[in-house]
């Protein structure tokens, strides 16, 4: 059963809303729904007060695997990688029912467009040179699919892990064509 207020949650970005949001409706899903949900909150935010996003600083480190060399001696890449699944409880879902799976793509989504937001409203990320001028919205969604591609398609790509990162190239897909409609084609798949 789709809940309504689950739509409201996934747009929002701002943690605290989000938080309130959830507990407002807290015994209106199911149990292993509620606790999925809780779950993921906590891995993500932390156990007691808002803490740092570690889906998105995640979605950084995939962005640096994706940049550094081709070279990965001693494997730290790959453990890397391994550390980045558990983290966004990816290596668990994938033994889990489509239920699981998509409460997590959904929260991953929401990950993407926090990600995506936060691009935008960078100065240093919307300047063109050393933060002279302004990028067109067209070479900002540009930007963003660069950042995108190299977190959904090459990271896992280069780890050979495309198949554990399925459920993030999803929600990345999913987030960006919300974001920027029918400029799909910037991604490199």
């Amino acid at each position: 059963m789709e809940h309504t207020w689950t739509k409201e949650f996934y747009q929002e970005i701002d943690p605290a809303k989000r938080q309130q949001i959830l507990k407002e409706h807290i015994g209106e899903e199911e149990a292993w729904e509620e606790e999925y949900r809780t779950r993921l909150w906590t891995a993500r935010y932390g156990q007691r007060r808002l803490q740092k996003d570690e889906f998105v600083r995640c979605l950084m480190e995939l962005k640096y695997l994706a940049e550094g060399t081709s070279l990965d001696p001693g494997g730290d890449r790959r453990r890397m990688g391994a550390r980045i699944l558990s983290t966004l409880c990816l290596a668990e879902a994938m033994q889990s029912e489509k239920g699981y799976q998509k409460i997590l793509e959904d929260e991953l989504y929401n990950v993407f467009l926090k990600f995506i937001q936060v691009s935008r409203g960078g100065r240093g990320f919307t300047s063109m040179v050393f933060g002279m001028g302004q990028l067109s919205e067209e070479g900002i969604a540009k930007k963003i699919a660069e950042q995108i591609s190299a977190i959904a398609f090459r990271a896992p790509r280069l780890l050979r892990m495309e198949k554990e990162f399925t459920l993030l190239r999803e929600a990345a897909l999913r987030a960006y064509r919300q974001e920027y409609p029918n400029r799909e084609h910037f991604l490199n798949k």
